[in-house]
Protein backbone atom coordinates (compact mmCIF):
# COMPACT_ATOMS: atom_id res chain seq x y z
CA UNK A 1 0.00 0.00 0.00
CA UNK A 2 1.13 3.32 -0.73
CA UNK A 3 2.04 6.46 1.80
CA UNK A 4 -0.47 9.40 2.34
CA UNK A 5 2.30 11.87 0.81
CA UNK A 6 3.80 12.69 -2.16
CA UNK A 7 7.32 10.84 -2.41
CA UNK A 8 9.11 13.17 -4.82
CA UNK A 9 8.40 15.91 -1.97
CA UNK A 10 9.63 13.69 0.62
CA UNK A 11 12.79 12.74 -0.86
CA UNK A 12 13.76 16.35 -1.86
CA UNK A 13 12.71 17.28 1.07
CA UNK A 14 9.96 19.75 0.18
CA UNK A 15 7.36 19.20 2.88
CA UNK A 16 9.28 17.05 5.44
CA UNK A 17 12.22 18.78 7.38
CA UNK A 18 15.86 17.08 6.10
CA UNK A 19 16.60 16.36 9.89
CA UNK A 20 13.55 13.57 9.47
CA UNK A 21 14.65 11.58 6.57
CA UNK A 22 17.64 9.33 6.48
CA UNK A 23 18.59 7.65 3.30
CA UNK A 24 20.73 4.28 3.27
CA UNK A 25 21.84 3.10 -0.20
CA UNK A 26 21.47 -0.12 0.71
CA UNK A 27 19.99 -2.57 3.03
CA UNK A 28 21.97 -2.46 6.73
CA UNK A 29 19.24 -3.44 9.14
CA UNK A 30 21.17 -2.81 12.77
CA UNK A 31 22.03 0.94 11.76
CA UNK A 32 18.34 0.95 10.26
CA UNK A 33 16.87 -0.28 13.50
CA UNK A 34 18.95 2.09 15.38
CA UNK A 35 17.59 5.15 13.87
CA UNK A 36 14.10 3.78 13.54
CA UNK A 37 14.77 3.69 17.14
CA UNK A 38 15.35 7.47 17.64
CA UNK A 39 12.74 8.38 15.23
CA UNK A 40 10.09 6.62 17.96
CA UNK A 41 11.75 8.36 20.44
CA UNK A 42 11.57 11.81 18.78
CA UNK A 43 13.32 14.00 21.22
CA UNK A 44 12.76 16.71 19.35
CA UNK A 45 9.06 16.51 19.10
CA UNK A 46 9.86 16.73 15.47
CA UNK A 47 6.58 13.95 14.65
CA UNK A 48 8.83 10.69 14.10
CA UNK A 49 10.59 10.31 10.39
CA UNK A 50 11.58 8.48 7.36
CA UNK A 51 14.17 6.01 6.82
CA UNK A 52 14.79 5.44 2.69
CA UNK A 53 16.30 2.43 1.78
CA UNK A 54 17.79 2.59 -1.63
CA UNK A 55 19.22 5.76 -1.92
CA UNK A 56 22.83 7.04 -1.12
CA UNK A 57 23.30 10.21 0.52
CA UNK A 58 26.09 12.80 -0.14
CA UNK A 59 26.10 16.22 2.37
CA UNK A 60 22.79 15.48 3.88
CA UNK A 61 21.04 15.23 0.17
CA UNK A 62 19.50 12.46 -1.93
CA UNK A 63 21.72 11.13 -4.69
CA UNK A 64 19.93 10.78 -7.64
CA UNK A 65 18.91 8.85 -9.61
CA UNK A 66 18.46 6.38 -6.89
CA UNK A 67 20.83 2.77 -6.62
CA UNK A 68 17.50 0.87 -5.80
CA UNK A 69 16.76 -2.34 -4.32
CA UNK A 70 16.51 -5.27 -6.44
CA UNK A 71 12.53 -6.53 -7.09
CA UNK A 72 13.27 -9.88 -5.69
CA UNK A 73 14.72 -8.73 -2.88
CA UNK A 74 11.50 -6.75 -1.54
CA UNK A 75 9.91 -9.30 -0.37
CA UNK A 76 12.59 -10.86 2.28
CA UNK A 77 13.95 -7.36 2.92
CA UNK A 78 10.38 -6.82 4.39
CA UNK A 79 9.83 -9.87 6.67
CA UNK A 80 13.40 -9.76 8.04
CA UNK A 81 12.44 -5.80 9.03
CA UNK A 82 9.54 -7.11 10.62
CA UNK A 83 11.34 -9.58 12.51
CA UNK A 84 14.37 -7.49 13.60
CA UNK A 85 11.89 -4.88 15.18
CA UNK A 86 10.29 -7.71 17.20
CA UNK A 87 13.01 -9.36 18.41
CA UNK A 88 15.19 -6.14 18.63
CA UNK A 89 13.18 -3.11 19.65
CA UNK A 90 11.40 -2.43 23.30
CA UNK A 91 8.81 -1.63 23.69
CA UNK A 92 7.51 -3.56 20.57
CA UNK A 93 6.66 -0.51 17.34
CA UNK A 94 5.91 -1.63 14.11
CA UNK A 95 6.77 1.19 11.56
CA UNK A 96 5.06 0.58 7.61
CA UNK A 97 7.52 -0.07 5.52
CA UNK A 98 6.34 0.35 2.01
CA UNK A 99 7.99 -0.58 -1.43
CA UNK A 100 7.79 2.33 -4.09
CA UNK A 101 8.65 2.54 -7.66
CA UNK A 102 11.17 6.04 -7.65
CA UNK A 103 12.43 6.95 -10.81
CA UNK A 104 12.37 3.46 -12.42
CA UNK A 105 14.36 2.04 -9.21
CA UNK A 106 12.39 -0.10 -6.01
CA UNK A 107 13.25 1.82 -2.88
CA UNK A 108 11.55 1.25 0.40
CA UNK A 109 10.23 3.85 2.52
CA UNK A 110 9.80 3.06 6.17
CA UNK A 111 7.67 5.66 8.24
CA UNK A 112 8.22 6.11 11.39
CA UNK A 113 5.72 8.30 14.12
CA UNK A 114 6.05 9.41 17.65
CA UNK A 115 6.00 6.03 20.08
CA UNK A 116 3.95 6.26 22.33
CA UNK A 117 5.48 4.26 25.38
CA UNK A 118 8.70 6.21 25.05
CA UNK A 119 11.70 5.49 25.76
CA UNK A 120 12.01 2.97 23.21
CA UNK A 121 15.39 0.85 23.26
CA UNK A 122 17.42 -1.17 20.10
CA UNK A 123 19.90 -3.85 20.12
CA UNK A 124 23.10 -2.03 19.48
CA UNK A 125 24.26 -4.90 16.68
CA UNK A 126 23.91 -8.54 16.25
CA UNK A 127 25.07 -11.39 18.20
CA UNK A 128 25.14 -12.27 21.98
CA UNK A 129 26.96 -9.53 22.99
CA UNK A 130 24.32 -6.97 22.15
CA UNK A 131 22.85 -4.42 24.42
CA UNK A 132 19.94 -2.79 24.09
CA UNK A 133 20.36 1.08 24.33
CA UNK A 134 18.59 4.05 23.83
CA UNK A 135 19.00 6.05 20.74
CA UNK A 136 17.68 9.58 19.82
CA UNK A 137 18.36 12.07 16.89
CA UNK A 138 20.61 14.71 17.55
CA UNK A 139 19.87 16.89 13.92
CA UNK A 140 20.61 14.29 11.29
CA UNK A 141 22.46 11.92 13.32
CA UNK A 142 21.61 9.47 15.48
CA UNK A 143 23.70 8.85 19.11
CA UNK A 144 23.09 6.60 22.09
CA UNK A 145 21.25 8.38 24.47
CA UNK A 146 22.19 10.53 27.55
CA UNK A 147 21.69 10.10 30.79
CA UNK A 148 19.35 13.52 31.14
CA UNK A 149 17.70 12.49 27.56
CA UNK A 150 16.60 9.58 29.28
CA UNK A 151 14.87 11.41 31.83
CA UNK A 152 13.83 14.02 29.38
CA UNK A 153 12.02 11.06 27.16
CA UNK A 154 10.51 9.44 30.24
CA UNK A 155 8.88 13.25 30.65
CA UNK A 156 7.35 13.51 27.11
CA UNK A 157 5.94 9.55 27.56
CA UNK A 158 3.22 10.85 30.27
CA UNK A 159 2.12 13.94 27.76
CA UNK A 160 0.24 12.85 24.34
CA UNK A 161 -0.53 16.07 21.57
CA UNK A 162 -4.08 17.06 21.68
CA UNK A 163 -4.35 16.73 17.88
CA UNK A 164 -2.94 12.64 18.07
CA UNK A 165 -5.51 11.76 20.82
CA UNK A 166 -8.80 9.36 20.34
CA UNK A 167 -11.85 11.50 20.23
CA UNK A 168 -14.32 9.52 22.52
CA UNK A 169 -17.28 11.36 21.47
CA UNK A 170 -16.58 10.36 17.89
CA UNK A 171 -16.94 7.49 15.18
CA UNK A 172 -15.58 6.88 11.92
CA UNK A 173 -18.79 8.46 10.21
CA UNK A 174 -17.97 11.80 11.50
CA UNK A 175 -14.91 11.40 9.00
CA UNK A 176 -15.73 12.29 5.26
CA UNK A 177 -14.79 9.84 2.46
CA UNK A 178 -14.41 12.47 0.25
CA UNK A 179 -12.57 14.71 2.05
CA UNK A 180 -9.70 12.60 2.53
CA UNK A 181 -9.94 11.54 -0.91
CA UNK A 182 -9.37 15.18 -2.34
CA UNK A 183 -6.43 15.37 -0.20
CA UNK A 184 -4.62 12.43 -1.24
CA UNK A 185 -5.17 13.53 -4.81
CA UNK A 186 -3.98 17.21 -4.37
CA UNK A 187 -0.89 16.28 -2.76
CA UNK A 188 -0.34 13.69 -5.50
CA UNK A 189 -0.36 10.49 -2.98
CA UNK A 190 -0.11 7.08 -4.41
CA UNK A 191 -2.29 6.51 -1.91
CA UNK A 192 -5.33 8.30 -3.86
CA UNK A 193 -5.87 5.23 -6.63
CA UNK A 194 -5.45 1.99 -4.36
CA UNK A 195 -7.89 4.26 -1.55
CA UNK A 196 -10.99 3.78 -4.10
CA UNK A 197 -11.01 0.09 -3.37
CA UNK A 198 -10.80 0.72 0.42
CA UNK A 199 -13.21 0.86 3.30
CA UNK A 200 -13.19 3.99 4.99
CA UNK A 201 -12.36 2.17 8.15
CA UNK A 202 -8.82 0.56 6.75
CA UNK A 203 -8.44 4.06 4.78
CA UNK A 204 -8.14 6.04 8.26
CA UNK A 205 -5.84 3.38 9.59
CA UNK A 206 -3.56 3.76 6.63
CA UNK A 207 -3.48 7.37 6.65
CA UNK A 208 -3.21 6.75 10.81
CA UNK A 209 -6.15 9.69 11.48
CA UNK A 210 -7.94 6.41 13.09
CA UNK A 211 -6.49 4.13 16.28
CA UNK A 212 -8.28 1.64 18.71
CA UNK A 213 -8.93 -1.82 19.01
CA UNK A 214 -10.54 -3.83 16.16
CA UNK A 215 -14.01 -3.47 17.24
CA UNK A 216 -13.83 0.21 18.64
CA UNK A 217 -12.01 2.00 15.87
CA UNK A 218 -12.09 6.21 17.07
CA UNK A 219 -10.94 8.97 14.97
CA UNK A 220 -7.86 10.88 15.97
CA UNK A 221 -8.22 14.83 17.10
CA UNK A 222 -6.42 15.61 13.89
CA UNK A 223 -8.57 13.35 11.43
CA UNK A 224 -11.95 15.46 12.80
CA UNK A 225 -9.72 18.82 12.15
CA UNK A 226 -8.73 17.90 8.67
CA UNK A 227 -11.75 15.38 6.92
CA UNK A 228 -14.79 16.18 9.00
CA UNK A 229 -17.54 18.29 7.42
CA UNK A 230 -18.05 20.22 10.43
CA UNK A 231 -15.41 20.02 13.05
CA UNK A 232 -16.64 22.55 15.17
CA UNK A 233 -19.24 20.21 16.50
CA UNK A 234 -15.97 18.66 18.38
CA UNK A 235 -13.88 21.73 18.88
CA UNK A 236 -16.31 24.88 19.29
CA UNK A 237 -12.75 26.77 18.61
CA UNK A 238 -12.55 25.65 15.02
CA UNK A 239 -14.10 28.88 13.52
CA UNK A 240 -12.87 32.09 12.81
CA UNK A 241 -14.76 35.25 12.85
CA UNK A 242 -13.72 37.97 10.72
CA UNK A 243 -15.01 41.62 12.07
CA UNK A 244 -14.09 44.57 8.99
CA UNK A 245 -14.35 48.48 10.82
CA UNK A 246 -14.81 51.15 8.27
CA UNK A 247 -14.09 53.74 11.05
CA UNK A 248 -11.88 54.58 14.30
CA UNK A 249 -14.44 54.29 16.70
CA UNK A 250 -15.83 50.92 16.03
CA UNK A 251 -19.21 51.69 15.76
CA UNK A 252 -19.76 50.82 11.61
CA UNK A 253 -18.47 47.13 11.20
CA UNK A 254 -19.39 44.18 9.41
CA UNK A 255 -19.00 40.54 10.08
CA UNK A 256 -17.91 37.34 8.52
CA UNK A 257 -17.61 33.65 10.12
CA UNK A 258 -15.47 31.00 8.73
CA UNK A 259 -15.66 27.51 9.55
CA UNK A 260 -15.34 24.04 8.63
CA UNK A 261 -12.19 21.66 8.19
CA UNK A 262 -8.45 23.92 8.88
CA UNK A 263 -7.38 23.90 5.67
CA UNK A 264 -10.39 24.60 3.73
CA UNK A 265 -10.78 27.84 6.39
CA UNK A 266 -7.09 29.07 5.66
CA UNK A 267 -7.92 29.04 1.90
CA UNK A 268 -11.55 30.70 1.93
CA UNK A 269 -10.04 33.59 4.20
CA UNK A 270 -7.18 33.74 2.17
CA UNK A 271 -9.17 34.06 -0.95
CA UNK A 272 -11.66 36.63 1.15
CA UNK A 273 -8.06 38.79 1.50
CA UNK A 274 -7.24 38.53 -2.06
CA UNK A 275 -10.59 39.34 -3.08
CA UNK A 276 -11.45 42.35 -1.15
CA UNK A 277 -8.72 43.16 1.45
CA UNK A 278 -5.18 43.10 -0.12
CA UNK A 279 -4.07 45.55 -2.92
CA UNK A 280 -1.35 45.96 -4.97
CA UNK A 281 -0.01 50.15 -5.64
CA UNK A 282 2.42 51.35 -8.07
CA UNK A 283 4.41 54.55 -6.96
CA UNK A 284 6.04 56.59 -9.49
CA UNK A 285 7.92 59.51 -8.69
CA UNK A 286 8.53 62.92 -10.52
CA UNK A 287 10.99 63.03 -13.06
CA UNK A 288 12.23 59.30 -12.50
CA UNK A 289 11.72 56.62 -14.60
CA UNK A 290 11.61 53.85 -12.44
CA UNK A 291 8.54 52.81 -10.68
CA UNK A 292 7.91 50.71 -7.45
CA UNK A 293 4.86 48.24 -6.55
CA UNK A 294 4.19 47.51 -3.12
CA UNK A 295 0.92 45.82 -1.02
CA UNK A 296 -0.92 47.73 1.68
CA UNK A 297 -0.32 44.12 3.23
CA UNK A 298 1.71 41.14 1.21
CA UNK A 299 0.28 38.48 0.93
CA UNK A 300 2.44 35.90 1.98
CA UNK A 301 2.43 37.70 5.55
CA UNK A 302 -1.01 37.59 6.25
CA UNK A 303 -1.55 34.31 4.91
CA UNK A 304 1.35 33.17 7.14
CA UNK A 305 -0.44 34.71 10.32
CA UNK A 306 -3.29 32.82 9.46
CA UNK A 307 -2.00 29.44 9.41
CA UNK A 308 -0.05 29.94 12.17
CA UNK A 309 -2.95 31.13 14.40
CA UNK A 310 -4.87 27.89 13.15
CA UNK A 311 -2.41 25.75 13.47
CA UNK A 312 -0.95 27.02 17.06
CA UNK A 313 -3.52 27.23 18.90
CA UNK A 314 -5.18 25.01 21.20
CA UNK A 315 -8.38 23.22 20.07
CA UNK A 316 -9.52 22.11 23.57
CA UNK A 317 -10.19 26.24 24.38
CA UNK A 318 -13.58 26.68 22.61
CA UNK A 319 -13.31 30.66 21.82
CA UNK A 320 -12.93 30.81 18.70
CA UNK A 321 -10.15 32.68 16.50
CA UNK A 322 -11.18 36.49 15.31
CA UNK A 323 -9.64 38.44 12.58
CA UNK A 324 -10.45 42.60 12.40
CA UNK A 325 -9.55 44.58 9.63
CA UNK A 326 -9.23 48.23 10.11
CA UNK A 327 -9.69 49.64 6.54
CA UNK A 328 -9.59 53.46 7.79
CA UNK A 329 -8.68 56.07 10.06
CA UNK A 330 -5.30 56.88 10.79
CA UNK A 331 -4.14 53.19 11.97
CA UNK A 332 -5.16 50.73 9.36
CA UNK A 333 -4.14 47.50 10.52
CA UNK A 334 -4.95 43.74 10.78
CA UNK A 335 -5.07 42.25 13.99
CA UNK A 336 -5.44 38.76 14.15
CA UNK A 337 -6.45 37.21 17.86
CA UNK A 338 -5.75 33.24 18.84
CA UNK A 339 -6.26 31.10 21.86
CA UNK A 340 -4.36 30.73 23.87
CA UNK A 341 -0.73 32.03 24.23
CA UNK A 342 2.52 30.65 22.93
CA UNK A 343 3.54 27.85 25.09
CA UNK A 344 7.11 28.20 27.16
CA UNK A 345 9.49 29.37 27.19
CA UNK A 346 8.14 32.04 24.74
CA UNK A 347 6.95 35.07 27.10
CA UNK A 348 6.02 38.72 26.09
CA UNK A 349 9.91 39.89 26.11
CA UNK A 350 10.23 37.17 23.66
CA UNK A 351 7.40 38.39 21.36
CA UNK A 352 8.20 42.08 21.56
CA UNK A 353 11.73 41.39 19.56
CA UNK A 354 10.82 38.62 17.58
CA UNK A 355 12.46 36.27 19.41
CA UNK A 356 10.50 33.08 18.62
CA UNK A 357 12.84 30.06 18.97
CA UNK A 358 10.41 27.29 20.86
CA UNK A 359 10.33 23.72 19.73
CA UNK A 360 7.40 23.09 21.53
CA UNK A 361 4.27 22.41 19.68
CA UNK A 362 0.17 21.79 20.69
CA UNK A 363 -0.58 20.34 17.16
CA UNK A 364 2.59 18.24 15.91
CA UNK A 365 0.31 15.98 13.66
CA UNK A 366 -2.03 18.98 12.42
CA UNK A 367 1.34 20.68 11.34
CA UNK A 368 2.16 17.58 9.13
CA UNK A 369 -0.96 17.34 7.14
CA UNK A 370 -0.71 21.01 6.76
CA UNK A 371 2.81 21.24 5.52
CA UNK A 372 2.10 18.08 3.03
CA UNK A 373 -0.53 20.65 1.41
CA UNK A 374 2.16 23.63 1.39
CA UNK A 375 -0.19 25.77 3.65
CA UNK A 376 2.49 25.75 6.95
CA UNK A 377 5.95 26.62 6.69
CA UNK A 378 9.29 23.99 8.47
CA UNK A 379 9.61 24.14 12.05
CA UNK A 380 10.59 27.50 13.55
CA UNK A 381 10.25 29.37 10.59
CA UNK A 382 6.73 30.85 10.21
CA UNK A 383 6.87 33.86 12.00
CA UNK A 384 10.58 34.69 10.39
CA UNK A 385 8.68 34.34 7.36
CA UNK A 386 6.14 37.19 8.28
CA UNK A 387 8.80 39.73 8.88
CA UNK A 388 11.12 39.09 5.78
CA UNK A 389 7.74 39.19 3.55
CA UNK A 390 6.83 42.38 5.35
CA UNK A 391 10.69 43.75 4.67
CA UNK A 392 10.45 43.30 1.39
CA UNK A 393 7.24 44.88 1.08
CA UNK A 394 8.55 47.92 2.80
CA UNK A 395 6.37 47.25 5.63
CA UNK A 396 6.43 47.52 9.44
CA UNK A 397 7.86 45.16 11.61
CA UNK A 398 4.93 43.21 12.95
CA UNK A 399 3.76 43.36 16.61
CA UNK A 400 3.74 40.27 18.56
CA UNK A 401 1.88 40.31 22.18
CA UNK A 402 0.48 38.02 25.12
CA UNK A 403 -0.73 38.84 28.45
CA UNK A 404 1.37 37.88 31.68
CA UNK A 405 -1.19 34.70 31.39
CA UNK A 406 -0.91 33.86 28.48
CA UNK A 407 -4.32 33.47 27.68
CA UNK A 408 -3.82 34.83 23.72
CA UNK A 409 -1.74 35.53 21.18
CA UNK A 410 -2.45 38.88 19.46
CA UNK A 411 -0.37 39.34 16.10
CA UNK A 412 -0.82 42.92 14.71
CA UNK A 413 0.31 43.93 10.97
CA UNK A 414 0.22 47.57 10.00
CA UNK A 415 -0.81 48.95 6.24
CA UNK A 416 2.44 50.25 4.48
CA UNK A 417 3.08 53.83 5.40
CA UNK A 418 2.32 54.75 1.55
CA UNK A 419 -0.77 53.15 1.54
CA UNK A 420 -3.20 55.99 -0.09
CA UNK A 421 -6.77 56.19 0.96
CA UNK A 422 -8.86 52.95 -0.27
CA UNK A 423 -9.77 52.80 -3.99
CA UNK A 424 -11.65 50.22 -5.54
CA UNK A 425 -9.28 49.20 -8.01
CA UNK A 426 -7.15 46.19 -6.56
CA UNK A 427 -4.02 48.08 -8.22
CA UNK A 428 -3.65 51.51 -8.15
CA UNK A 429 -1.01 54.08 -9.51
CA UNK A 430 0.37 56.44 -6.85
CA UNK A 431 2.44 59.39 -7.80
CA UNK A 432 4.54 60.80 -5.24
CA UNK A 433 4.48 64.63 -6.10
CA UNK A 434 7.85 66.46 -4.88
CA UNK A 435 6.87 69.84 -3.19
CA UNK A 436 8.81 72.75 -2.73
CA UNK A 437 9.11 73.82 0.88
CA UNK A 438 6.18 76.69 0.52
CA UNK A 439 3.68 74.04 -0.64
CA UNK A 440 4.78 71.90 2.47
CA UNK A 441 4.27 75.19 4.24
CA UNK A 442 1.19 75.20 3.01
CA UNK A 443 -0.06 71.89 3.49
CA UNK A 444 0.97 71.71 7.24
CA UNK A 445 -0.86 75.15 7.56
CA UNK A 446 -4.00 73.33 6.41
CA UNK A 447 -3.45 70.55 8.06
CA UNK A 448 -3.94 72.60 11.18
CA UNK A 449 -6.83 74.63 10.01
CA UNK A 450 -8.40 74.96 7.23
CA UNK A 451 -7.92 78.14 5.67
CA UNK A 452 -8.17 80.92 3.18
CA UNK A 453 -5.32 82.29 0.96
CA UNK A 454 -5.34 85.83 2.90
CA UNK A 455 -5.03 83.96 6.06
CA UNK A 456 -2.58 81.31 4.36
CA UNK A 457 -0.11 84.43 3.68
CA UNK A 458 -0.39 86.26 6.58
CA UNK A 459 1.30 82.86 8.22
CA UNK A 460 4.09 82.87 6.19
CA UNK A 461 4.06 86.06 4.90
CA UNK A 462 4.05 85.33 0.75
CA UNK A 463 2.17 85.51 -2.00
CA UNK A 464 0.61 81.73 -2.57
CA UNK A 465 -1.62 82.21 -5.26
CA UNK A 466 0.65 80.22 -7.68
CA UNK A 467 1.42 77.45 -4.95
CA UNK A 468 -2.42 77.15 -4.31
CA UNK A 469 -3.30 77.00 -7.97
CA UNK A 470 -0.24 74.14 -8.05
CA UNK A 471 -1.92 72.35 -5.22
CA UNK A 472 -5.77 72.55 -6.26
CA UNK A 473 -4.58 70.96 -9.64
CA UNK A 474 -2.97 68.02 -7.94
CA UNK A 475 -6.08 67.24 -6.07
CA UNK A 476 -4.23 67.76 -3.02
CA UNK A 477 -6.49 70.62 -1.99
CA UNK A 478 -9.46 71.51 -2.35
CA UNK A 479 -11.49 74.81 -2.57
CA UNK A 480 -14.95 75.71 -1.14
CA UNK A 481 -16.94 79.01 -1.05
CA UNK A 482 -17.65 80.41 2.34
CA UNK A 483 -19.82 83.55 1.86
CA UNK A 484 -17.22 85.76 0.31
CA UNK A 485 -14.08 84.12 0.95
CA UNK A 486 -12.99 81.40 -0.50
CA UNK A 487 -11.41 78.58 2.11
CA UNK A 488 -8.75 76.02 0.85
CA UNK A 489 -8.37 72.40 3.11
CA UNK A 490 -6.08 69.44 2.67
CA UNK A 491 -7.53 66.34 1.04
CA UNK A 492 -6.52 62.81 1.77
CA UNK A 493 -4.33 62.84 -0.77
CA UNK A 494 -2.09 65.82 0.00
CA UNK A 495 -1.52 63.57 3.47
CA UNK A 496 -0.24 61.40 1.83
CA UNK A 497 1.51 63.90 -0.20
CA UNK A 498 3.07 65.04 2.59
CA UNK A 499 3.93 62.26 4.66
CA UNK A 500 5.55 61.19 1.44
CA UNK A 501 8.17 64.32 1.48
CA UNK A 502 9.36 64.02 4.84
Amino acid sequence: MALPLNIDDLINAKTVESVRIEFKQGWNPYSILKTVCAFANDIDEYGGGYVIVGIGEQDGSPVLPPSGIEQKDLDNIQRDFFKLCQDNLKENIFPIIEPVLFQGKWILVIWVTTGEQRPYKASDSPGKNAQMKIFVRHGAITKEATREQEIRLGELSIYKHYDDRINPRATIDDLDLGLMLTYLQEVKSQLYKEAQGMSLVDLCLKMQIARGAAENIRPLNVGLLLFCKNPENFFPGCVTNLVEFEDDAGTKYAEKQFSGPVHFQIRQIMDYFNSTILKQYVRKEQKVAETTKFFNYPYQAIEETVVNSLYHRSYENPTPNEIRVYRNGANRRIEVLSYPGPLPPIDENALLQLKVTARNYRNLKLGDWLKNLRLAEKYATGIPTIVDSLNRNGSPKPILSTDEAKTHFLVVVNTHPDTPIESENTATELEIISLSDLQQKILEQLVKEPSTQNEIKGHLHINTKAELDYLLGKGLVKAKKSGKSTMYFITPEGRESLNNNF
